[in-house]
């Protein structure tokens, strides 16, 4: 694991680890929390994003979100955790080890074709069969706003 100090602005996805977290500042004065899920390795502003089953009264830490999974996972931009996270700032890190969260199984796109990939995150893994087809979410690409937006529908 790398050795970084909390918090800390992330203007690539050079220092993001897996499980590490920050704070969605909701209109209810409550705190959502992203995480980062997995790192891609053909972007360096990309990463895969987890939106955690957590509110709170303050800002998560790696004991507030303890036990908590995701509740929706989308690929994202570095610019999203400066659009949404308080101060655009990763406040922590916890494994998700700990808390037994993966990237999900997604397909690759939208409509049962020849060469749609299952994918765990951004792995791909194989083409999906026509059984599995109906099973898995599309992999997709979030705007700034919308793990924010997400939230909101979730806890307001």
């Amino acid at each position: 694991m790398r050795k970084v100090s909390y918090p800390f602005s992330p203007k690539s996805n050079t220092y993001l680890m897996p499980g590490q977290f920050w704070a969605i500042p909701l209109g209810t004065n409550k705190f959502a929390c992203g995480r980062v899920i997995q790192v891609s390795k053909e972007d360096k502003r990309g990463f895969l994003a987890g939106l955690m089953d957590w509110v709170g009264e303050y800002p998560p830490t790696a004991e507030r979100i303890a036990g908590t999974k995701t509740l929706k996972q989308g690929d994202v931009h570095i610019k999203t955790i400066h659009e949404t996270g308080l101060e655009g700032m990763i406040l922590g890190y916890r494994p998700l080890e700990e808390d037994g969260i993966e990237p999900y199984f997604f397909k690759s796109q939208e409509g049962f074709a020849d060469d749609c990939i299952l994918m765990k995150g951004y792995q791909e893994i194989r083409p999906v069969t026509k059984e599995e087809w109906g099973k898995y979410p599309t992999f997709s690409t979030w705007g700034y706003l919308v793990i924010k937006n997400l939230a909101e529908e979730y806890f307001m």
